[in-house]
């Protein structure tokens, strides 16, 4: 599932394709992709356009010009947007191994057409993903569930000990859930937590102040730098210009259990955490866990 670095590349790709360009047809080639009803969805985005495209946690959040109302899409595990404008395909979303550039195919679930004759794929291998079209009130309702933007200047160490306190969880599940902290998957949980030297099965209540300022600097430059590095590529992942992300090449444990780590030399193990497959470090990441209530924990240092 592309998190936020992905979404966040895609959104930043598709504002120098899609906006201000008048919508001529909408084709729904999967009627369950669609979180309307199909006649409303396609009678509010024909002869509408885009003028501002966000991202949201893991959401893609089109404004639309003439009405009070958002067209939203989530990519989940295998979802894919494809632009196309005569011989230029660009793409963002996981791409599945098969890499099909034949955009007609079975995974095509939805097509807007523009104008100028260009066009907007979405394609699902799995159909997990959505698209939704909502108003004012819905896309209040959704940011609000939503937790803290990671890389938002508002999110700063006091708010991450507040959210952390008191909190009867371990660390990854705690990074993973997208009420407390939005955008961060697998992905860069894994990646946060060798990077503050952090197991992550271990419970919010074992860590240190020292621990908690930890994990909280290492979410902001692991994503980050994972944003200035375009993503990561993994199941070939791709981002909107049909380019693999570069922060592959920089990833410390995920995608490596079975290898050495790079910082130590031991070998990268894999566990179940939160119902996730995890890797870390058993030396970068030592097992310190404590079974008692840290007092300190969630404290300014």
């Amino acid at each position: 599932m592309p998190e936020l670095p992905e979404v966040q590349t895609i959104t930043n790709d598709l504002k120098f394709k899609i906006l201000n360009k008048k919508i001529s047809k909408v084709e729904i080639r999967l009627e369950s992709i669609v979180k309307n009803e199909t006649q409303f969805f396609k009678k509010t985005l024909i002869n509408n356009s885009f003028e501002k495209i966000e991202r949201r946690g893991k959401f893609i959040i089109l404004k639309l010009k003439n009405k009070k109302e958002y067209l939203v899409i989530h990519l989940r595990l295998t979802g894919q947007l494809f632009y196309q404008n005569k011989n230029e395909i660009i793409a963002g979303g996981h791409d599945t191994g098969e890499n099909d550039f034949n955009l007609l195919n079975k995974k095509a679930h939805l097509i807007i057409y523009f104008e100028d004759n260009s066009k907007l794929f979405y394609n699902d291998q799995r159909q997990f993903g959505f698209l939704q079209i909502i108003n004012d009130q819905e896309l209040n309702i959704l940011k609000k569930r939503l937790g803290v933007e990671p890389l938002d200047e508002k999110f700063t160490l006091k708010i991450f000990q507040e959210l952390t306190k008191n909190k009867k969880t371990n660390i990854k599940a705690f990074l993973l859930n997208q009420e407390n902290i939005a955008g961060i998957g697998n992905i860069y949980a894994d990646e946060t937590l060798w990077e503050a030297g952090i197991r992550p099965t271990r419970n919010l209540n074992s860590l240190s102040p020292e621990n908690i300022e930890k994990v909280f600097k290492s979410i902001k430059k692991i994503l980050k730098k994972a944003v200035k590095f375009r993503g990561t590529t993994f199941n070939n992942y791709l981002d909107t210009n049909g380019d693999k992300g570069n922060f592959s090449k920089m990833l410390k444990v995920y995608g490596r259990d079975g290898e050495k780590c790079a910082e130590c030399g031991s070998i990268i193990v894999k566990t179940t955490v939160a119902g996730r497959g995890t890797r870390y470090c058993p030396k970068c990441q030592p097992d310190n866990q404590k079974t008692e209530t840290n007092p300190n924990q969630g404290k300014l240092i």
